[in-house]
C-alpha cells in the first residue's frame, strides 16, 4: 500500500508538472500569436489610411516593409481581379493570381478578412490579414510565426528544467506524504480500544473489530468442536485413520496406535505392509470404497475404506475389531458341530436296538438287555439336551439358571452353604462307594445369599467329575472356605490328572482331555462349561490345578 501511495504521489505531481508545463507553453504561444496578429493588423490599417489618402505604391518606404528578412512583414497589394500589383518579398509579375485566396474574397465582400495558412512562398506557417482600399483594391499583409517558434524554443528548456527540479523535490515530498500518510494506519492497535488518527477510518475500525470478534468466535466454535471430536475418536474402540490424497496418514486415533504404533505423519504403505490392505489403500485413494478382514497382532480386524470428497481427496479407513465376533462365529461353529456329534451317538445306538427288536433279530431273552441299553442311551441324550439348555440360559442371562425339567427355578436367596455341601455327598455317596472313593468335606457353616439351584448344579457337577475320574479307593475333598469378599469352593480328587495342553480348554463346551475316557463315563463334556458359567453368573471364577497322575483340584470363587 505504501508503495502505491508513493507511485501515485509520484505520477501526480509529474503530471501535474506536465500539465502545467504544456499550460505555459500553449500560453506563451497563443499570447505571441495574439500580439502578432494584432501587430499584423495595426500594420495593415496604418498602410491602408496612408494608401487611402494618396500615397504612391511606389513611395512606401517604412523599415518593416523594405526589410526582406524572413520574419518582416510582408506587404501585397491585390487588384480586384486577384492580380497582384507589388509585394515587397516577391517579384509581383511572378505571383500567380489571388482572387480565390480566403482572406482576398473575404475583404473584397467585409472589408476585411484573416487566416492561418501555411505560405508555399515562405515555406513556414503565415497569418494573411487582408484589408479593402477605398479604390477597390485589396491591400494584404502577412507575418509568419518564425518569432513564436523560436520563443518556445528558448521557453521548453526553461520548462524541462523546472519539470525536473519538480520531480527531485517531488521524490523527497511524496516519500514524506506517504510516510505521514500511512503512519497512522500503521499504528492502528485493533486489539485495543485507541481511535484512529482519520476520523474517516472509525466505521472501518468497527468493521474490523466485529469481524475480528466474529473470527474468534467462529475459531473458538471450531476450537470446542474439533476437541469433542477429538476427545470422540480418542475413545472409540473402532480405529479411525486419516490419509491425504498421497497416502499420507493425517491422524490417528489411540486404537489405530495401538495397532501399527505412533504412525501420524507417515506413508499408510510403509507402515501397514499387508498386499490387500495397501490394495484397498490404493483403490480408496482412486475414489473407490473398499472392505476386508485383516489380521494383526493376534487380533481381527474388520477394515472399511471409505474415500474422501473429489475436491478434497484422501481416505477415511475404519478398523473394527470383530476378534471376539470370530471366536464365537468359530465357537458357534464347534458347538453345531459337536452337539450334532454327541446327539448323534445316542441316537444312533437308541437307533439301531430299535431295528433290531422290530426286525425280530433279537432273542426274547436280549430284548430285555436292549431296552436297558436304549434306557442308559435315552437318559444320556436327555442329560446332554438338559447341559445344552442350561448353557443356553446362561448365553441369554437367564437369572437363576435352569434345572432339571429346564424352566428357570429361584433367584437368590439365603442358605447355609456346608449344608449344601452335605447334600450333594450324600447324593453321591452310592457312585462313590461303587470305586471305593472317600469323600470328605470341611470348613464352614457359612451363611450364603446366592442362587441355590445353581450352587447344588455347581456341586454336583464338580464332585461327580471329582468321583468319574478318580483311581479306584481314591478321596474326593471338598473345601469351603471364605476370604477378601468371596466364598471359596474347592474340589480335589487323586484321580488321573489334566495334561497341561488340555488345561485352557477343558471349561470349553463339549471340550473332552480324554474322549475315550469320557465315553466309558457317560460325560457330555458340558459339566465344567456349566461350573463356570455359575460361578460368573455369581461375579466370581474358576482356577484349575491339575497334575497328570496326582489329581485335579477345582476352586470356584463367589462373591459374597
Amino acid at each position: 500500500m505504501e508503495k502505491r501511495i508513493y507511485i501515485n504521489f509520484l505520477g501526480l505531481i509529474l503530471l501535474s508538472s506536465l500539465l502545467i508545463s504544456v499550460a505555459v507553453a500553449a500560453f506563451v504561444y497563443d499570447a505571441g500569436m495574439k500580439r502578432e496578429m494584432a501587430d499584423a493588423r495595426d500594420r495593415a490599417v496604418l498602410c491602408a489610411d496612408l494608401l487611402n489618402r494618396g500615397l504612391e505604391y511606389a513611395n512606401l518606404h517604412f523599415i518593416d516593409y523594405d526589410n526582406h528578412g524572413a520574419d518582416a512583414a510582408r506587404l501585397t497589394i491585390i487588384a480586384p481581379d486577384g492580380t497582384v500589383l507589388l509585394d515587397n518579398k516577391a517579384d509581383a509579375g511572378t505571383m500567380e493570381n489571388h482572387a480565390d485566396r480566403e482572406e482576398v474574397i473575404a475583404a473584397r465582400v467585409d472589408g476585411t478578412g484573416e487566416i492561418m495558412r501555411y505560405s508555399s512562398t515562405l515555406a513556414t506557417n503565415t497569418y494573411f490579414y487582408a484589408i479593402r482600399l477605398d479604390d477597390g483594391k485589396i491591400l494584404r499583409v502577412s507575418l509568419t510565426m518564425n518569432k513564436i517558434t523560436e520563443l518556445l524554443g528558448e521557453i521548453i528548456p526553461v520548462i524541462i528544467g523546472a519539470v525536473l527540479f519538480v520531480l527531485l523535490v517531488a521524490l523527497f515530498v511524496a516519500k514524506r506524504l506517504t510516510k505521514n500518510i500511512v503512519r497512522p494506519l500503521t499504528q492502528i492497535d485493533f486489539d485495543g480500544d485507541n481511535t484512529p488518527a482519520y476520523d474517516e477510518l472509525i466505521p472501518y475500525v468497527k468493521k474490523i473489530e466485529q469481524q475480528r470478534q466474529k473470527i474468534a468466535a467462529q475459531v473458538l466454535a471450531l476450537e470446542n468442536r474439533a476437541a469433542v471430536i477429538e476427545d470422540i475418536t480418542e475413545h472409540m474402540q473402532e480405529g479411525l485413520l486419516m490419509l491425504d490424497h498421497s497416502g499420507g496418514i493425517l491422524s490417528a486415533n489411540k486404537s489405530v496406535e495401538e495397532i501399527f504404533g505412533a504412525c501420524v505423519g507417515k506413508s499408510i504403505l510403509s507402515v501397514c505392509r499387508d498386499i490387500e490392505f495397501r490394495q484397498g489403500v490404493k483403490q480408496c485413494l482412486l475414489g473407490a470404497g473398499a472392505e476386508m478382514i485383516m489380521s494383526k497382532n493376534g487380533q481381527i480386524y474388520s477394515v472399511h475404506f471409505t474415500p474422501a470428497r473429489d475436491d478434497v481427496g484422501g481416505a477415511v479407513i475404519l478398523f473394527f475389531d470383530v476378534t471376539e465376533r470370530h471366536a464365537a462365529e468359530k465357537q458357534r461353529r464347534e458347538f453345531t458341530a459337536n452337539v450334532s456329534h454327541e446327539l448323534k451317538t445316542p441316537l444312533t445306538s437308541i437307533l439301531a436296538y430299535a431295528e433290531m427288536i422290530e426286525n425280530g433279530m433279537a432273542k426274547d431273552e436280549d430284548i430285555r438287555e436292549f431296552a436297558a441299553k436304549t434306557l442308559v442311551q435315552a437318559r444320556h441324550l436327555i442329560s446332554i439336551i438338559e447341559d445344552i439348555i442350561r448353557l443356553s440360559a446362561f448365553d441369554e442371562g437367564v437369572a437363576g439358571g435352569l434345572a432339571g425339567d429346564g424352566l428357570a427355578k429361584g433367584g437368590h436367596s439365603e442358605f447355609e452353604l456346608r449344608e449344601l455341601a452335605d447334600q450333594v455327598v450324600d447324593a453321591l455317596s452310592e457312585k462313590a462307594k461303587e470305586k471305593h472313593i472317600s469323600i470328605t468335606v470341611s470348613g464352614g457353616p457359612f451363611h450364603i445369599k446366592a442362587n441355590r439351584h445353581m450352587l447344588d448344579e455347581l456341586l454336583n457337577n464338580l464332585i461327580d467329575n471329582a468321583i468319574k475320574y478318580n483311581k479306584e479307593n481314591g478321596v474326593v475333598a471338598v473345601c469351603l472356605d471364605a476370604a477378601d469378599g468371596f466364598h471359596k469352593i474347592g474340589v480335589s480328587d487323586t484321580g488321573i490328572g489334566i495334561a497341561d495342553e488340555h488345561k485352557g480348554r477343558v471349561f470349553e463346551r463339549f471340550y473332552r482331555a480324554d474322549p475315550s475316557r469320557d465315553k466309558k463315563t457317560g460325560g457330555t463334556g458340558l459339566g465344567l462349561s456349566i461350573v463356570k458359567h455359575i460361578a460368573e453368573h455369581h461375579g466370581g471364577r474358576v482356577e484349575l490345578e491339575s497334575e497328570i497322575g496326582q489329581g485335579t483340584t477345582v476352586t470356584c470363587w463367589i462373591a459374597v
